[in-house]
């Protein structure tokens, strides 16, 4: 009996530690994958942390200087053929400094020239339309003029401060950019189109003061 008392509990022993080992086995897988898991959260927070990578100064100005580049051109688009020929070379030369702002390493250099020129076009596409549309002219009476005034006093200013500086190839456009400021003072021309000429002109004052 005592032999076999033995022999039970050595099975017995011998199940427990059994048992034990699996359940250690079991404890130990899970631990692992909770620290997997616990991994995998920390990384997942890390990068929503990090937040999507920061767009450069330079990139947002192109993407501005491309929008103005888009919407001069479908408006253009509509002009009928043999006219805007003034209009179209400027959006021509926008285009050229677009193009030298993408690939040139001195990009900064040339971005902001492209988004006042490309910015003039557009206004300047808008202000033909607005000249051609006498005959849709709406009876309303337009808003004061008073915030036109001091815009047109403010871009003059700034015309004034750099009319003795050294210019590239922007030389020409100096006396278009007061010209059309002229233009927009002209009591005859509605408020709107009297708006797009003076943000034009503002628009080429811009690039001017960029070195254009």
């Amino acid at each position: 009996m005592p032999d076999r008392d033995r022999a039970i509990t050595k099975v017995e022993k011998k199940g427990a530690l059994k048992k034990h080992a699996k359940k250690a086995a079991k404890h130990a897988l899970k631990k692992h994958v909770a620290k997997k898991h616990a991994k995998k959260a920390t990384k997942h927070v890390g990068e929503k942390a990090a937040g999507p990578k920061v767009t450069s100064a330079s990139d947002h100005g192109l993407m501005t200087a491309f929008h103005h580049m888009q919407r001069a051109s479908v408006v253009i688009s509509l002009m009928e053929k043999g006219t805007g020929e003034d209009l179209r070379d400027l959006l021509e030369r926008g285009v050229k400094l677009y193009r030298k702002a993408s690939e040139n390493e001195a990009g900064n250099k040339f971005v902001l020239r492209a988004i006042g020129v490309l910015r003039a076009a557009e206004h300047l596409s808008l202000a033909g339309l607005y000249a051609a549309r006498e005959k849709y002219q709406q009876k309303v009476a337009s808003p004061s003029p008073d915030w036109l005034e001091k815009f047109v006093a403010e871009t003059d200013h700034r015309l004034e401060l750099i009319e003795g500086k050294e210019r590239g190839k922007g030389t020409d456009l100096f006396p278009v950019t007061v010209e059309l400021l002229r233009q927009a003072e002209d009591a005859d021309h509605d408020a709107h189109l009297a708006f797009e000429l003076a943000m034009a002109a503002d628009a080429l004052c811009f690039a001017l003061e960029n070195g254009l």
